[in-house]
């Protein structure tokens, strides 16, 4: 029953009750409607090769985005993950061209991701140097070594069958790619959420302080989260020179960078407590991924692209802000 000023009998206005609901479901509700309108205007969205060609390109930014998410989760920040897949990358096809075998070149983009974990951790654990900074420092050192190293040139891949399967394999008619991203899906939820050392990160990243009185160290914590990460990023570096055909000569590293912060903190709206987590992130991945595909298939110019990922990067932030104020917190840092 409502009173005399328009509140229902749970104490809240109708406005008050709708806020709640957006804040809530919104996010999922508009990223179907906007697939819904990109299918509807082009039909070719929807069909199964287009699906599965948006589930090879998301599982590269999904890669990103989880090793973003887990950062994020101890506190952190990676200004540096795009440069890191974009440097395994070209040095990957490098190699590949050079006759290098296939696992050796897997191995070794992996190494190259964990020491750069190493080196973001050490920065900001032992130097005390602020995450944005010391991984903004990372990422420029990382995008001048790779320019000295393709010479401004793409390196292209041709006749690679088993490092073309990486990236563009499937089993069945499940892209292997998407098996993997599954996979570490599944193995990252597990130990955030099943486990001592993963509860301890999401306790050390939301209150070093109180984290720290529990006898929880937030700088193993970082270590760990930075390790990891970068073992994945070093990962993606592979399958993305894997899924190209070789690597590119433009510094794609940004527009990673934009897409997988884009996916962490979209992904985080889908929670009750606007909580990161894998899931979330790996859905909004997959949204921005399809949401790309099908603005290119309406037209749009792939040269618009950085803005409107940029575009998105704000509203997702924006929109984790009103979920985490919603729930009595003020800061998603």
């Amino acid at each position: 029953m409502k009173s005399a000023i328009g509140t229902t009998e749970s104490g809240l206005s109708a406005k008050e009750r709708w806020g709640k609901v957006i804040t809530k479901r919104g996010t999922l509700v508009g990223m179907i409607l906007i697939l819904l309108v990109l299918g509807i205007r082009s039909p070719q969205f929807f069909t199964i090769s287009n699906l599965l060609e948006i589930l090879k390109q998301g599982s590269i930014l999904t890669m990103v985005a989880l090793s973003q998410t887990i950062v994020l989760v101890a506190g952190g920040f990676d200004l540096s993950a795009g440069a890191v897949v974009h440097f395994v990358a070209n040095l990957s096809a490098g190699m590949i061209s050079g006759g290098q075998h296939f696992l050796v070149v897997l191995l070794l983009g992996i190494l190259i991701g964990c020491i750069a974990g190493v080196i973001n951790a050490a920065l900001v654990n032992q130097l005390k140097i602020p995450p944005f900074v010391a991984t903004l420092g990372v990422m420029f050192v990382l995008t001048g070594i790779t320019l000295a190293y393709n010479q401004g040139k793409a390196i292209p891949l041709k006749g690679y069958p088993e490092f073309s399967y990486l990236g563009q394999g499937y089993v069945g008619p499940i892209p292997f790619i998407v098996i993997v991203v599954l996979a570490m899906l599944l193995a990252m939820h597990l130990y955030l959420k099943k486990t001592a050392a993963g509860l301890r990160m999401y306790a050390a990243g939301q209150n070093p302080q109180a984290a720290k009185l529990r006898g929880i160290s937030p700088s193993k914590s970082l270590f760990v989260a930075f390790v990891i990460g970068g073992l994945i990023l070093g990962l993606t570096g592979v399958f993305h020179a894997s899924y190209n055909y070789g690597s590119s000569a433009v510094a794609s590293g940004l527009d990673f960078l934009i897409s997988a912060l884009a996916a962490a903190f979209l992904g985080s709206t889908f929670s009750k407590t606007g909580e990161l987590s894998v899931i979330g992130t790996t859905c909004a991945g997959m949204f921005i991924a399809a949401l790309s595909n099908g603005l290119i298939i309406n037209g749009v110019s792939n040269t618009a692209m950085s803005g409107i990922l940029g575009s998105i990067l704000v509203i997702s932030v924006i929109l984790s802000v009103l979920h985490k104020r919603e729930i009595g917190q003020v800061t998603i840092f």
